[in-house]
């Protein structure tokens, strides 16, 4: 089996078995499946990337795509959609606070 085989192959399972996480949730309900499956996940990821078959961008390129596509929306679209204004401060994303404060609680009328 050519190297380029294995990267197509060990990057498909990753493909599946981060799917297959996402169908459980986003683990915010603390699910045990959902820590264990994610455990299983990391393992894997963590050797392929050892064996040098995959590097850290790959991964996260597969695990956005899986996520996209399970979830229908990207990681930070559904982080902000989720955690709201408290998050993004926590975050140091202070581009909510730009305009006064008259200008962001306005009406629209």
């Amino acid at each position: 089996m050519s190297n380029s085989d294995q990267i197509n192959q060990v990057s498909d399972r990753l493909s599946e078995l981060v799917q297959d996480l996402y169908r459980l949730g986003d683990g915010r309900d603390g699910c045990p499946d959902w820590e264990l499956h994610r455990a299983r996940v990391r393992g894997f990821q963590e050797a392929a990337r050892l064996l040098g078959l995959l590097d850290g961008e790959a991964v996260q390129a597969i695990i956005d795509q899986a996520h996209l596509d399970i979830l229908g929306e990207s990681r930070l679209e559904r982080r902000e959609r989720l955690d709201g204004l408290d998050a993004k401060m926590e975050r140091g994303e202070w581009d909510f606070f730009e305009n006064p404060a008259y200008e962001r609680y306005k009406t629209n009328k």
